[in-house]
């Protein structure tokens, strides 16, 4: 019996455990409940935008139960003392989140609130992401296809447009307007064409025309006027942005941004097909290499506003200097898709976009298309063989270069560890020493395109004398880098004379590289003989940057007392560059040369050389010796041509080559990495971006290949924009062509065919419009003349006190 009620005691306790148990499994089912299917969709589309893990505005993220709960904006159990509940209640209709934005409905405050009082309950594995845009039916991301011209019974039809455009009148109860007079229409026609007024000669002429054509030859007449393409360039360069200067602080002119704006009036007198018209403003270079147009549509990139204080005044490492390069990154990205697709992609540079199927995944990757382009001065032909020849040779002289650095390379790996670090030794002891010297460096030779060129100078002491030792002091100077050492012979003789016409070589160093001596003098020993004349010979020059040159400080004859017989001797030499105060013949003998500062470290220099050339002469076998002057030989040659070539003109336009201005430096080629940034904000940066386009449907591969180079990206770019499949495109400057006739576009936002930008009046006359454009020799003048033609045009403006009325009793009804 005992047993039994223990039995039932512990039923009695295991049955209510059981009864709380499922209470509390329904409370937090229901808590579950509310949170996934009322709470979280708050959060995700009015909060987690702003109040993420990467941004943390106000220190408070609803991205996951982790952060939402550490901050302290929710006590579970009671909305009353939570913080979050007093932010999103409006008081007086106005509450403090969502910042600049409509408050919360009081339903959802009302939800939010009951979650929290029921323990606020977040699934563990549950978490919000950042919203974004997944649908493509908005209208303007659908294809284009060409709709039927609607059958409308009317002798008032003269063109499709006009068919389209009655139809839509008629299904509202109304008509056209009656035609404009014949001076109207003049002036009109030519203010529209070529932005000027007609002459009254003109004007006279045209009204008194009984031909059934005049209007159509007065049209021709002005599609064929040079003024022609200067109207409707100033339209294009509106939208591009096109400026004379630089904007910003300083706002520095550009003297070389007017042939881009020749080219476009050209381009639409020539009447070049849009398509070729786009391809050169994105990729020229890359699509028609050679041609003139190739590199002046370029300037399209380059017309926007740039920031010469962070470019040139502040280095790229610094803040200012990345922010920027984002920025000019940014205004190439947003004048590309704005102008050609009337997309507003620049909305995702600091999150997804709101309305339009747009990521920061999307942006970023447009702007790595860009990332090795800059802003600058480059130079064009007007004659294409000249351009083409000249980029065979810039090709050629890339390709010697490259196999100069392969060699080098080959030639550290067979020096292995001990020629690596005695190279880190000599750039280290060089960046370390310093150096005095005065304002005349020496004496320098002209330039010379190859190693071996003939360089010679002569001393003349006027009357032989007995000299002991002859003495040459190395120069210094700062160009390439060279510094110490500069100009001085890889390989050399010196020669003696006593009358100037019998000569005894004395130091011949002709038969392998001499180490660069940095500024350890260099001494000959000179056997006991009456001298009056010394002549140095360079067999070999020393290389600068792309050229080679001879360059000595000071030659000293000494005799047995140590005095230097050569102060203030006559020099001549077979060529001098004479460039005072720096270089001159008569430096040579003028008794100033540079020395170090810290000898001890010039001393450590001298040795690192000569153990380097050491090493050097050991692994630099005869055929690679001979391998390198071939390929020198053919680099020197390529660069003469080059220079032969006639000087181009410049263009301001994208760039990756130019002359370095401060900190505005060259990328030559190689993209700079583009990293997400977290609300655009260049301190914090996320993932590298992959280069790529904007996705026109769902599930589109938008990513480029990883090995294309710099203008690859552009060309692919050039080619997703120009495909016939882009329903952009050629919505976009269809309808701009129709706003610049009529005032208004079909669509009202020329620059937003998204979700927030307006639709349509007329879709199927906008898409008929498209592909008779696209699919008929993308002409403008044709596109001009279907327009002004029709009668739509050619209506009169006047207003009319009927139709008014008609159409307020129409839209009242």
């Amino acid at each position: 019996m005992f047993k039994c009620r223990i039995q039932f005691r512990w039923l009695r306790i295991l049955g209510v455990a059981f009864v709380h148990s499922l209470v509390w499994c329904s409370q937090a089912s229901l808590a579950d409940d509310l949170f996934l299917d009322r709470v979280a969709p708050i959060l995700q589309r009015r909060c987690v935008t702003c109040h993420n893990d990467s941004t943390h505005k106000g220190a408070f993220s609803v991205q996951s139960a982790e952060s939402t709960f550490v901050d302290g904006y929710i006590v579970a159990g009671d909305s009353v003392a939570s913080r979050l509940v007093e932010l999103i209640t409006p008081i007086d209709g106005h509450a403090q989140m969502p910042k600049d934005s409509d408050p919360l409905t009081a339903q959802e405050v009302e939800w939010i609130s009951e979650w929290i009082n029921a323990g606020a309950v977040w699934p563990k594995a549950h978490r919000l992401e950042e919203p974004s845009v997944q649908d493509f039916n908005g209208w303007s991301y659908l294809p284009i296809k060409r709709p039927d011209v609607p059958i409308v019974d009317s002798e008032w039809v003269r063109t499709p447009i006009d068919a389209f455009i009655l139809d839509q009148l008629r299904q509202k109860g109304l008509t056209h307007s009656p035609p404009a007079d014949r001076r109207t229409l003049i002036r009109r026609l030519t203010y529209d064409l070529t932005g000027l007024p007609p002459t009254y000669d003109e004007v006279q002429a045209f009204v008194s025309d009984p031909a059934t054509d005049a209007y159509e030859k007065l049209v021709e007449r002005l599609l064929a006027s040079k003024h022609y393409g200067e109207r409707w360039a100033q339209h294009w360069l509106d939208v591009v942005k096109y400026a004379d200067s630089c904007g910003y602080d300083k706002d520095k002119l550009r003297p070389n941004a007017w042939p881009y704006r020749d080219y476009v009036i050209r381009s639409f007198n020539d009447d070049k097909p849009y398509a070729r018209f786009v391809q050169e403003q994105i990729a020229g270079d890359a699509l028609f290499p050679g041609e003139p147009d190739g590199i002046l549509g370029l300037g399209f990139i380059a017309a926007g506003p740039w920031d010469f204080i962070g470019h040139v005044e502040v280095s790229e490492s610094k803040i200012d200097g990345k922010v920027a390069r984002n920025l000019d990154r940014d205004d190439m990205v947003s004048g590309t898709l704005n102008t050609f697709c009337s997309v507003t992609v620049q909305c995702a540079r600091c999150h997804n976009h709101k309305f339009d199927p747009i990521t920061q995944e999307h942006y970023y990757g447009l702007q790595a298309i860009f990332a090795a382009v800059d802003r600058a001065d480059r130079p064009f032909d007007l004659d294409p063989e000249i351009e083409r020849r000249r980029i065979a040779l810039g090709s050629d002289i890339a390709t010697h270069k490259a196999s100069l650095q392969a060699i080098d390379k080959e030639l550290d790996m067979a020096g292995g560890a001990p020629f690596a670090e005695l190279k880190a030794q000599i750039v280290a002891l060089q960046a370390k020493q310093s150096v005095n010297k005065s304002a005349a460096f020496g004496y320098h030779s002209e330039i010379a395109a190859t190693p071996d060129a003939p360089k010679w100078v002569l001393v003349d002491l006027k009357e032989s004398t007995s000299i002991a030792k002859i003495v040459l002091h190395p120069c210094h100077d700062e160009f390439a880098n060279i510094g110490a050492g500069f100009g001085f012979p890889v390989r050399f003789h010196i020669e003696v004379s006593p009358d100037g016409q019998s000569w005894q070589r004395i130091d011949d160093r002709s038969n392998e590289d001499f180490p660069n001596p940095g500024l350890t003098p260099v001494e000959g020993l000179v056997p006991n003989l009456p001298i009056k004349q010394i002549r140095v010979t360079a067999t070999k020059l020393s290389k600068r940057s792309n050229d080679f040159i001879f360059a000595v400080a000071e030659l000293e004859a000494l005799n047995d007392a140590g005095v230097n017989r050569a102060l203030g001797a006559a020099v001549s030499s077979a060529d001098s560059i004479e460039a005072p105060v720096r270089w001159s013949r008569n430096n040579l003998t003028d008794g100033q040369w540079a020395v170090h500062g810290d000898q001890g470290a010039a001393e450590q220099l001298a040795l690192a050389t000569q153990e380097y050339a050491a090493i050097l002469s050991r692994i630099e076998t005869p055929e690679v010796i001979t391998k390198r002057k071939s390929i020198q030989d053919a680099l020197a040659s390529a660069t003469a041509d080059l220079a032969k070539l006639p000087a181009g003109r410049m263009v301001y336009a994208a760039a990756t080559q130019f002359e370095p201005q401060g900190n505005f430096l060259p990328t030559k080629g190689i993209p700079r990495p583009i990293h997400l940034l977290i609300r655009g904000d260049i301190q914090q940066p996320r993932e590298v971006s992959r280069a790529g386009v904007l996705p026109l449907r769902k599930d589109e591969n938008w990513l480029m290949g990883d090995e294309l180079d710099e203008s690859q990206r552009r060309a692919e770019l050039a080619k997703w924009l120009t495909s016939k499949e882009h329903p952009l495109l050629w919505r976009s400057i269809v309808n701009r062509i129709w706003q610049y006739h009529f005032g208004d576009g079909i669509v009202a936002t020329p620059n937003d065919f998204g979700r927030m930008g307006a639709k349509p009046t007329h879709p199927e006359l906008l898409d008929w419009l498209a592909t008779e454009f696209r699919d008929g020799g993308q002409s403008m003048k044709a596109l001009h003349r279907l327009i002004v033609t029709s009668n739509v045009y050619r209506q009169s403006s006047q207003g009319s006190a009927e139709f008014a009325s008609n159409a307020a009793i129409d839209g009242g009804n």
